[in-house]
């Protein structure tokens, strides 16, 4: 298994949640929540190149679309193909979540592209449950400790990712090297379930407040027009006026915000 994320500097153009929504004001989500249980989920090349953003990208098109009973599966050619973009063909360099997502944006993955994401505070419980209820997945970074790490059991999937009580300090330490990338698609009382590596797996809560360096919500027509709603609560208006002043160009995406499928 391999990772491939590496921290995102700053850019004064990206956008952050708390400017369009708030998540203490909306209805409380659902105390448990997934939405699609897929039990198998493909690699997409993180077990051969660090690419864990774009599979995580990849992961994010299968659950909107199963969600919105398409279920797109990308396959490791789109999803190596990004990766090579966003590294020039060096593949086994790692890619920050927020260049993967502006590609992701700009140019699409695997034919798939999003409208617009905006950044939430990361360790921050009620704002991952907000961003699953409203966007129906999130786009998470962690930098995992050493025992995350220290081998692979028999049955990985089914063991959480939960901090040990006997675990050294220095096992237990966030390490910035360990930068990784996953798709979180529900939560309960138990903590998030993210799809990492080929496997739905269960994260505690715990260890998402302790390791959780990036949040991002992704609004993707995948998951808007599929339902022809817009995500109760969501500013689109005050969202799309502040999208016109940071981008180049409009995505293609943003008349089907208005009720019309664009190509």
């Amino acid at each position: 298994m391999k990772l491939g994320r590496v921290q995102s500097k700053h850019d004064s153009r990206t956008l952050h949640l708390a400017d369009y929504v708030t998540i203490a004001s909306l209805p409380t989500p659902p105390p448990m929540e997934m939405l699609e249980t897929t039990t198998t989920w493909p690699m997409l090349a993180n077990n051969q190149f660090n690419c864990c953003t774009s599979a995580a990208a990849g992961h994010m098109v299968h659950h909107w679309t199963a969600a919105n009973q398409q279920g797109v599966f990308l396959t490791d050619a789109d999803i190596i193909r990004a990766h090579a973009h966003l590294t020039r063909n060096r593949l086994m360099d790692c890619v920050s979540m927020l260049s993967a997502l502006k590609y992701w944006r700009k140019t699409g993955i695997g034919k798939h592209r999003v409208h617009s994401f905006v950044k939430a505070q990361e360790q921050k419980a009620d704002e991952l449950r907000g961003i699953i209820h409203l966007f129906g997945s999130a786009y998470v970074g962690l930098d995992l400790p050493k025992f995350a790490l220290a081998g692979v059991p028999t049955g990985w999937p089914a063991i959480p990712w939960s901090i040990p009580a006997t675990v050294s300090p220095d096992d237990a330490a966030p390490q910035l090297d360990n930068g990784h990338c996953v798709t979180a698609v529900g939560y309960g009382d138990d903590g998030v379930y993210v799809v990492t590596w080929g496997a739905l797996k269960t994260m505690s809560w715990d260890f998402f407040n302790r390791y959780n360096v990036e949040l991002y919500a992704v609004l993707s027509t995948d998951w808007v027009c599929g339902n022809k709603v817009s995500p109760s609560g969501f500013d689109m208006t005050s969202l799309g006026r502040d999208l016109s002043l940071v981008q180049a160009s409009p995505s293609p995406a943003t008349n089907c915000l208005n009720g019309s499928q664009t190509s």
